[in-house]
C-alpha cells in the first residue's frame, strides 16, 4: 500500500512533469532553474477521519527562476504561475501563492522563487 501523502505528491508531480521545468519531489541542496520543487508544507497531514483513513495534506510547490535580471525573473515568475495552476489535478486546491522571493543559495548565488500553496484531499 502506498501512503496517502506519497500518491498526492506524485499526482502533483506528474502533473506539472512536462511543462518545461525540471521537477524535483524532494527539496534539492540547490535546485537548478528553471524548476519545481515539491516539499511538505505546514501543517502536513490534517487528519479528517481515522479507521477508514481520509485527511487533507499540504505541499508548497516552489517554482524556482533564474534572477539574472529583474525584469524577465518576475515575468518568467507571472509565466510559471498562469502555466502550473491549469495544469494541477481539479482536486488540488491551491490556498496561497506568495510573492516572489530572492533566495541566496551561497557560492552558487540567488534564485527567484514563488511558492504556492496547495491542500489535496486524500482517502484510503
Amino acid at each position: 500500500m502506498t501512503a496517502l501523502t506519497t500518491e498526492a505528491r506524485l499526482a502533483i508531480t506528474t502533473a506539472v512533469a512536462g511543462l518545461g521545468y525540471k521537477v524535483y519531489t524532494t527539496t534539492p541542496p540547490v535546485p537548478i532553474a528553471p524548476s519545481i520543487v515539491i516539499m511538505a508544507d505546514s501543517p502536513w497531514v490534517v487528519p479528517e477521519r481515522l479507521g477508514r483513513l481520509s485527511y487533507r495534506t499540504q505541499w508548497r510547490v516552489m517554482v524556482v527562476v533564474n534572477p539574472r535580471k529583474n525584469s524577465a525573473a518576475q515575468l518568467d515568475a507571472e509565466d510559471a504561475i498562469d502555466v502550473i495552476l491549469p495544469a494541477l489535478p481539479t482536486w488540488v486546491a491551491v490556498t496561497s501563492i506568495g510573492p516572489p522571493v530572492l533566495m541566496d543559495v551561497g557560492s552558487q548565488g540567488s534564485i527567484l522563487t514563488v511558492e504556492i500553496s496547495v491542500t489535496a484531499s486524500m482517502k484510503e
